[in-house]
C-alpha cells in the first residue's frame, strides 16, 4: 500500500507540473505523417539562449539547412523532435505549433521555435523518403492570414530611415547567435543599445554597423526593471533620436517601423506596422519582428524617433474572456520604452557573464527536474537510461534506478522513493538560495525571483508527496 501511495503522489505531482508545461498544438499522438507534413513546411526560427535569430528549414529526407550557417539531421521520436549537427544536439518536445507559437525544448522550458512564414526559400532537398513523398501538403490551418499591403508612402518613409541612419544600425553577432542593436542619443551622450538578453546570450559579441564598421563599446549599463542594455560609444555621424514622453507624443494607430538584423542574417529590412498599445514601460506593436530582431529600434514614423527596443513576443492560444481555444493563435509583440527607464545599473562584463551563467545553470536544473518527472509519466514510473545527465541530480537518479532495478521488497522500494523525493526537494532550493546571496544585477534578480517561485511550488509538491508516504 505504501508503494501505491507513493506512485499516486508522483502522479498527482506530474499533473501539477505538466499542466503548465504543455499547450495545445502539434501533439505526439498525431500521426507521424501529419507531424512531418507540418514540420517540413516553411522556415522555423529558434530563440532563447544560444539560438537567437537562427532559422532552420526541415526537409522530408530527415536533413535540414540553417542560417547559422550549419546543416544536419532531424527526426521525430515519440513526443520529441531531435535535431543534430556535428557534435551538437537539441531536443524539442511536442507540441510544437506553427505560425508564431512558442514551442518547448526537450526539458519543458519554453523557447521560441516558431514558423514565421508559410513557405521559405526552397533549397535543394535530398530525395523524399518513399513513405512521405508528395502527399505532404501544408494543412489549411498552417497558412498564415495574409497581412494587408503596406501603403507606398509609409514603406517609402521606412526605407528612407535606413538611408538616414545606416551608420547607427548595428548587427550583434557571435559564434552561435545573432541579434540587433542601434546607436542613439540618450541625454547628451551616444550609446549602443540592445536587449540585456541579447548581451547575455551572445558571448564575445562583435558589433558592426550596416556600413561594416566595427563599433567599440565602452562603459556598459543595464536599465533597472527593463530588458535594455547599453554601452557608451564615440559620437556617431547620425545617431537615432529617442522620443521622450511616448505616452503623450505617440498614439495607438501611429505607424512604426522596426529596423534590425533580419533573421540574424546580417541584413536590415523594414518591418512596418502600427502601435496597438502603450503602457508605463512597454509599447505593443503589430510589426511582425522575429527573434533576430531583438534589440532593434522601434521607430515612430511620423517623428523619426525611437519609441522602444524590440524585445519579445507572446502568443495567446485561448480567448482571455471565454477561455475557448482560438482558431488561430494571436501573436503579440512588445518593446521596452527607453524614456521610461527610472535608473541604470553599471555593468562589469566579467561579473555580468558570470551571473548569466549562474542563471542558465539554475534554469537548466529546473528544466531537468521537469524532465525527470515527465520521463516518469511517459514510462509509467520508470525512467529512460542516460536521459538525465545534469550532474546535480544524475548520481542520485542513477542510484535510485539501480536500487529499484534490484527488485527490492515493497518497504525498501518505498524507502528508495522517499529518499529520491527528499533529495529533489532539497535540490529545488539549494542553488536558488546560494544565488540569492550573489546575484545583484537587476535583470538576473528578476529572473531568479521567477525561478524561486517555480522551485518553491515544486518543493511544496515534493513535501506533500513525502507527507503522503508517511500516511
Amino acid at each position: 500500500m505504501a508503494q501505491h501511495r507513493c506512485l499516486r503522489a508522483i502522479a498527482l505531482f506530474l499533473g501539477m507540473v505538466l499542466a503548465f508545461i504543455f499547450v495545445p498544438g502539434l501533439h505526439a499522438d498525431q500521426s507521424m505523417d501529419e507531424a512531418i507534413a507540418i514540420l517540413t513546411y516553411g522556415r522555423w526560427y529558434f530563440g532563447g539562449p544560444g539560438h537567437m535569430g537562427i532559422w532552420r528549414e526541415f526537409h522530408r529526407d530527415g536533413t535540414y539547412v540553417s542560417g547559422n550557417p550549419t546543416s544536419g539531421t532531424w527526426k521525430i521520436t515519440r513526443s520529441e523532435l531531435d535535431i543534430s549537427w556535428g557534435t551538437g544536439f537539441l531536443r524539442f518536445s511536442l507540441p510544437i505549433n506553427p505560425n508564431g507559437t512558442p514551442g518547448f525544448n526537450g526539458k519543458g522550458r519554453a523557447q521560441l521555435l516558431v514558423r514565421e512564414c508559410a513557405k521559405g526559400p526552397t533549397p535543394t532537398p535530398g530525395p523524399a523518403a518513399p513513405e512521405v513523398a508528395d502527399r505532404y501538403k501544408a494543412p489549411p490551418e498552417a497558412v498564415p492570414t495574409p497581412t494587408p499591403p503596406i501603403p507606398a508612402d509609409i514603406q517609402q518613409s521606412a526605407s528612407a530611415l535606413i538611408q538616414t541612419y545606416h551608420d547607427s544600425l548595428v548587427f550583434v553577432t557571435g559564434t552561435a547567435a545573432a541579434g540587433s542593436g542601434f546607436i542613439a542619443t540618450v541625454g547628451s551622450a551616444n550609446y549602443l543599445i540592445t536587449n540585456v538578453h541579447v548581451a547575455a546570450g551572445i558571448r564575445d559579441a562583435a558589433f558592426r554597423t550596416l556600413d561594416g564598421a566595427a563599433v567599440r563599446g565602452g562603459a556598459a549599463s543595464m536599465a533597472v526593471g527593463e530588458d535594455i542594455f547599453c554601452m557608451a560609444v564615440p559620437s556617431a555621424a547620425k545617431p537615432l533620436p529617442v522620443m521622450q514622453g511616448v505616452d503623450t507624443n505617440a498614439a495607438v494607430g501611429d505607424a512604426v517601423v522596426v529596423l534590425g538584423n533580419a533573421d540574424g542574417q546580417g541584413v536590415v529590412n523594414t518591418i512596418v506596422g502600427k502601435i496597438v498599445g502603450i503602457g508605463p514601460n512597454l509599447v505593443e506593436i503589430d510589426a511582425p519582428f522575429v527573434p533576430g530582431n531583438s534589440g532593434s529600434p522601434i521607430i515612430h514614423l511620423k517623428t523619426g524617433k525611437v519609441i522602444g527596443v524590440a524585445t519579445y513576443l507572446v502568443t495567446n492560444q485561448y480567448d482571455l474572456t471565454t477561455n475557448k481555444k482560438l482558431a488561430r493563435p494571436v501573436v503579440r509583440r512588445f518593446g521596452y520604452r527607453i524614456d521610461s527607464v527610472k535608473g541604470w545599473q553599471a555593468v562589469n562584463m566579467r561579473i555580468f557573464y558570470g551571473q548569466a551563467d549562474e542563471m542558465e545553470s539554475i534554469e537548466g536544473l529546473t528544466d531537468d527536474l521537469y524532465d525527470f518527472f515527465r520521463d516518469l509519466d511517459e514510462n509509467h514510473g520508470g525512467v529512460t537510461l542516460d536521459r538525465h545527465t545534469n550532474p546535480v541530480i544524475k548520481g542520485r537518479i542513477d542510484d535510485w534506478v539501480a536500487e529499484k532495478g534490484s527488485h527490492p521488497s515493497a518497504e525498501d522500494a518505498t524507502e528508495a522513493d522517499e529518499n529520491i523525493i527528499s533529495f529533489l526537494k532539497i535540490a529545488c532550493r539549494s542553488d536558488v538560495a546560494a544565488a540569492q546571496r550573489q546575484i545583484n544585477y537587476d535583470y538576473f534578480v528578476r529572473q531568479l525571483a521567477d525561478q524561486k517561485q517555480t522551485r518553491d511550488q515544486m518543493a511544496g509538491a515534493f513535501e506533500q508527496i513525502i507527507r503522503n508516504l508517511g500516511q
